[in-house]
């Protein structure tokens, strides 16, 4: 009985260090991504990583976790681009447990379908930044601002999505317990599990 109950707490201890890891890790993503985007590179603009980063992180994590990073990923972008401080929090706080929840329930998790939710995603908020904060206060000059800025930014999270998404599929794989990953992840067969079941 003794040993059953060390054996849990370790166990207990192990995948918390695990969560913990795997969210420091993330963060660690988030900012090296917030800071190539405040200091760009190679040209004047730089590719919004910070998409690509919460819609995989949406897509191996539950919903609360998902809005939450979400919103502190909108809140960067909003940061790094010196405009209202909320307005990519406020959809991004929508669009992730919506990623995390299709995820879940509806789609395999796999490259391509985080190609088509991050595309869908980086072209809805593509068109809300246009909106809002273009068209409304430049109208005369948005479609330049559109051509030279907002198009390259939100094209970058687009193709940025390959190198992004395989990061988080390898910090979910190696710290996330076999046990509480979800089947797509999940590297044990069905004839492994059933090994496991007789031992």
């Amino acid at each position: 009985m003794i040993k059953t109950i060390s054996k849990s707490k370790a166990r207990s201890r192990k995948m918390k260090l695990r969560v913990f890891l795997r969210w420091t890790f993330y963060s660690v993503l988030l900012l090296l991504f917030y800071l190539w985007e405040t200091n760009p590179l190679f040209v004047r603009f730089s590719p919004l990583l910070i998409i690509p980063l919460a819609t995989a992180v949406a897509m191996y994590e539950g919903e609360l976790a998902a809005g939450v990073f979400g919103v502190v990923c909108g809140l960067m972008i909003d940061m790094a681009s010196g405009t209202i401080l909320g307005f990519s929090s406020l959809w991004l706080l929508v669009l992730c447990p919506l990623i995390s929840l299709l995820a879940r329930f509806y789609i395999r998790i796999s490259f391509v379908s985080h190609l088509a939710l991050n595309f869908a995603a980086s072209f809805i908020m593509a068109c809300l930044d246009v909106l809002f904060k273009h068209w409304v206060w430049e109208e005369s000059g948005t479609s330049i601002t559109f051509v030279n800025t907002v198009l390259p930014a939100y094209l970058g999270a687009v193709i940025g999505a390959v190198p992004v998404y395989f990061l988080v599929r390898l910090i979910s794989m190696k710290l996330r317990p076999a046990e509480t990953r979800r089947p797509e992840e999940s590297s044990l067969t069905a004839e492994d599990a059933a090994d496991k079941v007789r031992e």
